[in-house]
């Protein structure tokens, strides 16, 4: 009770502009930092941090420090700066929430792919593709094939296809052309394409 005879809406003891900051809520009167949740643990929209100014109100936090305004607290938010994500689940640095900042593509698995707009998700070569969009996942330099040959068409990786669309065999004068032989030069250097014995003829007689 702080004064007598003086106006009490809700019937608590406390008059409504003397000591009760809630004169409709029975069940609250007291909010020393300011912020609209009560002090009363056991009372109607309790304060979970009774003497620190807050905004945040979900998973029954109610009423501590929000810097993203997100409505979740900052001891429970994985983004605590950005109002677009609040978790993570597998701890990748990519939030969970589909339609927020850099989503997660893969959200129940630690990942760390970049490229693609496919954040979050298993890159095993680092090179920011995830395996499930690099064609070569276990080559840094390399991620993508079209002629599906095991050679990358980036001219500046290792092994890159020197005939990136088409698929091919050589291995020895450049990768990924055809080799009809399979002698490991591509027929473009090939003067026996169809001899896997030989590969030269100097002299142009038809001869090795």
């Amino acid at each position: 009770v702080d004064r007598f005879g003086c106006i009490d809406t809700d019937g608590d003891g406390h008059s409504d502009g003397g000591t009760d900051a809630f004169p409709n809520d029975k069940s609250q009167h007291m909010d020393v930092d300011g912020d609209g949740f009560g002090d009363n643990a056991s009372g109607s929209l309790p304060d979970s941090c009774p003497l620190t100014y807050g905004t945040s109100w979900q998973n029954n936090t109610l009423g501590c420090a929000d810097g993203d305004l997100d409505g979740w607290a900052d001891t429970q938010d994985s983004h605590p700066t950005d109002s677009t994500q609040w978790s993570d689940i597998d701890g990748d640095g990519y939030g969970d929430n589909a339609g927020g900042n850099l989503p997660d593509a893969c959200p129940g698995v630690a990942g760390n792919s970049t490229n693609g707009n496919s954040f979050g998700c298993p890159d095993n070569d680092g090179d920011g593709w995830s395996n499930a969009l690099d064609a070569l996942p276990d080559l840094p330099t390399q991620w993508l094939d079209q002629d599906g040959d095991g050679y990358g068409d980036n001219a500046t990786g290792i092994q890159p296809d020197a005939c990136p669309g088409e698929a091919g065999n050589s291995t020895i004068d450049q990768f990924g052309c055809v080799d009809s032989d399979g002698d490991g030069v591509s027929n473009q250097t090939d003067d026996f394409p169809l001899d896997p014995t030989r590969t030269t003829d100097s002299d142009g007689d038809g001869y090795d």
